[in-house]
């Protein structure tokens, strides 16, 4: 088998800079993308993924093709910009959305300050605020407030994974000793309070991002996670962000070592299960030709090495694009959504490709 795509939509666009989607359905079959919005400031100072004015928000579909023209805010906060939603349906219903905030001052009032590490266009820094969780009863119509992880220093842009007692662990991450690297937080009260319950091993020579939990049908976690290396020689532009996964057998107290693969982007890689066992690995790619690339793994995905990649769409107008995220509809179409524009067109937007699973070369794996 193989992913076909079959079409290309819009799912939100209008003059704001909107990005880093992320798809669930809801508990009534409606589709739910969250994401962030900010003024689109391309013109006036130039591209950049911190800004105090940032929100959440999201939209709804009922079919996962035609989609409602109006956001509903997600959490928006005074002081914060908000960063990178990331949804979860839990087994009793709940939307669990994972996010971060910055914090922008004025540059010199907080030179002294190596909390604010982030410069922005020369005038203003960043630090950042924490990681949070919110949460939906009603579908993703309306959300409680935010509430810390209370681990410091910290950021979060992948799903979690909710065990068979009902806790969940959330894969943050955060530098530590130089180094960025995951931290597996736990809760057993949907969000409400964390511990930090284990660290994923660093590889020597690589920073770790945006990780994604992934739980397959036998239970094993399965961490994928996105990488840099930290220094990059000449020829080494195209690989210097390999994927890497780690995998856990206990339930995520204690992880194997960091295994690399060759798949290659600098934003973070989605995992989904579909309703044929397969598991669709999807991501941004960012060299040339930019667009979106798509792997079909086995189910407990251990056929990294030997699964084909598959281009979905290969005409971004650069490297400012992806970070994918996937559902499967009613009628068995799989819809795979990321942050997009192409040339000629001023505005990044929530675009997404309608794909199916179609008879193709058969990969290992395949026949389960």
């Amino acid at each position: 088998m193989q992913i076909k795509p079959l079409k290309h939509i819009v799912i939100f666009e209008d003059e704001q800079y909107n990005t880093f989607p992320s798809l669930v359905v809801n508990r009534n079959g409606i589709v739910v993308a969250g994401f962030r919005q900010a003024p689109d400031r391309l013109r006036t100072h130039g591209l950049e993924h911190i800004d105090p004015s940032s929100k959440a928000v999201v939209v709804t579909s009922e079919d996962g093709e035609n989609w409602c023209s109006k956001v509903r805010i997600l959490y928006d906060d005074y002081f914060y910009g908000v960063q990178d939603p990331c949804l979860n349906v839990l087994r009793d219903g709940t939307i669990l959305s994972t996010i971060f905030m910055w914090k922008v001052a004025e540059r010199e009032d907080v030179e002294d300050n190596p909390d604010y590490h982030h410069g922005i266009f020369h005038h203003w820094a960043a630090k950042p605020v924490g990681s949070y969780t919110i949460r939906s009863s009603d579908g993703g119509q309306t959300w409680d407030e935010p509430i810390p992880t209370g681990i410091e220093h910290t950021y979060i842009r992948g799903n979690c994974a909710e065990l068979d007692d009902g806790s969940i662990l959330a894969p943050l991450y955060g530098y530590e000793e130089g180094t960025c690297h995951v931290i597996v937080a736990k809760t057993e009260n949907k969000g409400r309070t964390w511990v930090k319950y284990a660290i994923i091993p660093a590889e020597d020579g690589y920073d770790f991002y945006e990780p994604n939990f992934y739980r397959t049908r036998s239970g094993k976690l399965v961490a994928f996670i996105r990488s840099t290396k930290k220094h990059i020689e000449p020829g080494e532009a195209y690989t210097a962000c390999p994927l890497f996964t780690s995998e856990s057998a206990d339930n995520g107290l204690t992880w194997s070592r960091l295994v690399k693969h060759p798949y290659y982007s600098p934003s973070p890689f989605h995992v989904l299960e579909l309703e044929s066992g397969h598991v669709l690995l999807t991501y941004g790619y960012r060299y040339k030709p930019y667009g979106i690339r798509a792997i079909l793994l086995d189910p407990e995905c251990g056929n990294l090495a030997d699964a084909k990649e598959t281009v979905i769409r290969e005409d971004g107008h650069g490297s400012d694009i992806g970070y994918t995220s996937a559902v499967q509809l009613k009628n068995g179409t799989i819809l795979v959504a990321y942050y997009y524009s192409i040339a000629g067109e001023e505005h990044r937007y929530i675009a997404g490709t309608l794909c199916e699973l179609a008879a193709g070369a058969s990969a290992e794996g395949d026949a389960f």
